[in-house]
């Protein structure tokens, strides 16, 4: 498991492939509008890869409803209206890569189970994952039960394990980081 005592920089370089650039960030609640616009600039800046800009758009998806569904930071306009997740989305890319990433506030405990589950997830055969998968959707029903399926679909999407991080805020509180990597030559 990571853990961060702060958020990595804003552009990391790489010795092998120089710096990644940033496609797009946002900090803030996570509207359905403003997920479109970004969805959408997503997938302009990924039309040189027309099968990665799918699996992309597909696991931006899943990380972006996860935020807005679960975290625990949010907005709401009056108590009619439903709960929408605060957080942290970035694209980035370099030569070979591109990185998806979310972060938002999760009860310290969820984070902890957040991260086993990435852990299992990381370790499991493509297979197993697959049949893990359909055990969840039959088993289990109700609250969360989309977090697990999300982390599960981005890592059978992409193929590639889920670099995950915890960055503590508070004892009850921490921020849960989740980035998933896409290789653009379409090789795992």
């Amino acid at each position: 498991m990571n853990r961060e005592e702060s958020a990595p920089p804003i552009l990391k370089k790489s010795p092998l492939i120089g710096p990644m650039s940033q496609i797009f960030s946002y900090e803030g609640p996570f509207f359905i509008d403003l997920l479109t616009m970004l969805g959408n600039q997503l997938k302009m800046m990924t039309s040189n890869y027309p099968r990665l800009q799918k699996q992309i758009f597909r696991v931006y998806v899943e990380l972006s409803q996860n935020v807005s569904n679960y975290a625990e930071q949010f907005v709401q306009a009056d108590e009619k209206q439903k709960k929408i997740g605060v957080g942290a989305l970035r694209m980035d890319e370099d030569q070979s890569h591109y990185w998806l990433t979310t972060k938002n506030l999760v009860k310290t405990t969820d984070a902890n189970i957040l991260a086993q589950r990435c852990e299992i997830i990381n370790h499991a055969s493509y297979e197993n994952l697959k049949s893990l998968k359909r055990a969840l959707r039959k088993s289990s029903s109700g609250y969360k039960l989309g977090a697990r399926i999300g982390m599960l679909q981005a890592r059978l999407i992409s193929r590639n394990p889920l670099d995950f991080h915890i960055i503590e805020t508070t004892r009850d509180f921490s921020y849960f980081k989740l980035t998933v990597k896409f290789t653009k030559d379409g090789e795992y």
